[in-house]
């Protein structure tokens, strides 16, 4: 866009605002504007028509700022105030005027742009706890979201090849430029083989009910901490299409990013939260195939900013770098993992689930939790039959705990068929238990080790009792369950023992357990 509206020559005019001025900042992206005066935020769209967004005319500007307060209000209702006119007033344009429409604007509460999670992160201020509670807000979202009708186009297979090539399209290299042309054409060949492998897989999570009304937009630059907490902001408004979704590709923007800032075990802690809070393991399978499509969504945009008129040279220079660097990472996701299995064996408090959650992260790995699967399954069975107690002790009995192993099984074999590393977080310890899983692992084709957690009694009994006065586990083994543990835990067999590692949960050598994992399992930190 060559013309820009002369509007933006008024926009440090205090007169411009029904409100007071307390400093000027101007934001510019490839579809919008935005205007931040100290307490308000104003928002507003360019007048452009790339395609998959149209925003060329004032009516469909205004509509755009309507569906954009829609969207957010479910996850920042505080943030998003409503829509206001920009209107043409005897003494110059003026936000919430009487006059003609020159243009629509979103209007927010202003927050501290060093607040924005991409900026938190640089500062190194992000905890793993804030991480997982980021996956959460996520996987509500998710949660409360519209599940697309069957009837309509949103999760089509061919749509969503269409999107992944409608990234490709803006990428051409000029011949000095081979390298870049070079990945782009792998990228789009392995799209292309990939999409056709998990044609059906696409369909079938659209039936499942998988496709919803998501963010769209998920990247660090539009997740806020606000009071210690994290805010999802700014959904994509402007094309139902991109926003009506696979719910794990609206998770794999959030992950990309954190793997494009060179944050895996961030990425990774994310997705095993989330995995936790759905119970959507089956999308894994999709998973890279998504991941690959936001890091060129990535690159498209830098694409299309770089070739915005107004953009200075040394811009132009600074995007043209990001769009290297977002083609370089897609490339690089089209390489696959190692799958195998971890299994983590020891008594209640012994620390497993401490231990395997930081394994997940470092491996990287995927955890599934018996304390979790046991109640997802088998909890709505349960829930309200009798009293609390009585509920609980329902999902303890014989029979519930062999489901619950089975069930176990069955996600592990998902896992490792999407191609990952899986750390199986139960207690393990029954020898039957532990032998259905070596016999899976031989099925798999695919290594296993099991690591084998140790504490002093006095210490598995203080964090049980800790565990239970806190209330914040899922695991509810107490002081007797850990007795009846210690009084038929069946010991590791000999042929065991030698695909076992023994680990202190009192020391600290987490690291050196690591390095001893990636070697017996024959494993690398990143796709091979």
């Amino acid at each position: 866009m060559s013309d820009r509206p002369s509007w933006l020559n008024e926009i440090r005019n205090p007169g411009m605002y029904p409100h007071a001025v307390t400093q000027i900042q101007f934001i510019e992206t490839h579809i919008s504007w935005v205007i931040l005066t100290g307490d308000w935020a104003y928002k507003l769209k360019k007048p452009v028509n790339f395609g998959f967004v149209d925003f060329s005319t004032l009516e469909l500007r205004r509509l755009a700022c309507l569906e954009e307060i829609r969207l957010n209000r479910r996850t920042a209702p505080r943030l998003y105030d409503g829509v206001v006119l920009l209107a043409a007033e005897p003494d110059g344009p003026r936000f919430d005027g009487e006059g003609p429409a020159i243009e629509y604007a979103v209007r927010m509460r202003e927050f501290a742009q060093e607040d924005l999670l991409e900026h938190c992160l640089e500062r190194h201020e992000l905890s793993m706890s804030f991480i997982e509670e980021l996956a959460r807000a996520v996987a509500a979202l998710h949660h409360q979201a519209a599940v697309a009708t069957p009837e309509s186009a949103y999760g089509d297979p061919v749509l969503i090849r269409d999107n992944v090539l409608n990234c490709l399209s803006p990428l051409q290299f000029p011949p000095d430029r081979s390298l870049l042309a070079s990945q782009r054409n792998a990228c789009q060949l392995w799209v292309h083989s990939e999409w056709n492998r998990l044609f059906e897989t696409f369909a079938a999570r659209r039936k499942q009910g998988w496709v919803r009304e998501c963010h769209g937009d998920l990247h660090l630059g539009n997740l806020v901490r606000i009071e210690g907490r994290p805010v999802l902001f700014d959904c994509l408004e402007f094309n139902p299409t991109l926003r009506w979704i696979d719910v794990i590709s609206d998770l794999a923007f959030l992950l990309m990013d954190l793997f494009h800032l060179g944050q895996d075990s961030m990425a990774w802690r994310v997705l095993n939260e989330w995995l936790e809070q759905t119970g959507d393991f089956e999308g894994l399978h999709v998973l890279k195939f998504y991941l690959i499509y936001r890091a060129l969504v990535r690159a498209k945009v830098a694409a299309l900013r770089a070739g915005q008129a107004e953009i200075t040279a040394p811009e132009a220079e600074r995007l043209q770098g990001l769009l290297a660097n977002y083609l370089c990472l897609a490339q690089k996701m089209t390489r696959s993992f190692s799958p195998a299995i971890i299994v983590m064996h020891g008594l209640s408090g012994s620390g497993k689930t401490f231990l395997a959650k930081q394994l997940a992260a470092s491996l990287p790995a995927i955890q599934i939790r018996s304390d979790i699967e046991r109640k997802r399954m088998l909890g709505s069975e349960v829930a309200g039959k009798d009293s609390p107690d009585q509920d609980r002790n329902r999902l303890y009995t014989m029979e519930a705990t062999r489901r619950t192993y089975l069930r176990l099984n069955e996600l592990a074999e998902t896992v490792l068929t999407a191609g990952y590393p899986v750390i199986m977080d139960a207690a393990f310890l029954r020898q039957a238990d532990r032998t259905e899983v070596m016999a899976m692992a031989n099925r798999c084709s695919v290594p296993c080790l099991i690591v084998s957690c140790h504490a002093p009694e006095s210490v598995l009994r203080q964090r049980v009792v800790q565990r239970q006065k806190q209330g914040l586990d899922a695991s509810d083994a107490d002081a007797n369950v850990l007795t009846a543990q210690l009084d038929g835990a069946e010991p590791l067999t000999l042929a065991e023992r030698e695909v076992t590692v023994e680990f202190d949960t009192t020391s600290d050598q987490c690291s050196e357990l690591l390095q001893t994992l990636l070697t017996r399992l024959g494993m690398t930190l990143t796709p091979a």
